[in-house]
């Protein structure tokens, strides 16, 4: 019941045959890792690693209300260690500063 990201349609995604389990703290996910370019409004990122679930359990995932995860822990705990979106977006200077906001809304 979610939007599902398919390798096969992306002109620039290279899978790496690398697999991990990631725990969460309501389940885990298999994940195989590969690099894609990142878009986000107007910052690009080429190259960004990401991990593409294979196998992850009904709950919880299924019925949220998400269709992926954009970590945004500190490198240290990122996969594999693989850059994070923040630290591809610095490398390739497409931020001004290290820093990143959110803004919650009803």
């Amino acid at each position: 019941n979610h939007a599902k990201f398919k390798p096969g349609d992306s002109a620039t995604f290279t899978p790496s045959g690398q697999s991990y389990t990631v725990s969460y703290g309501s389940g885990a996910v298999t994940i195989v890792l590969g690099s894609d370019t990142l878009r986000i409004q107007s910052i690009t990122v080429t190259n960004q690693e990401l991990g593409l679930s294979q196998d992850e359990p009904t709950q919880p995932f299924y019925f949220a209300d998400f269709d992926g995860i954009l970590g945004m822990a500190y490198p240290s705990l990122a996969v594999g260690g693989m850059a994070t979106a923040l630290e591809g977006m610095l490398e390739q200077n497409q931020l001004a500063e290290p820093v990143f906001s959110f803004y919650f809304s009803r």
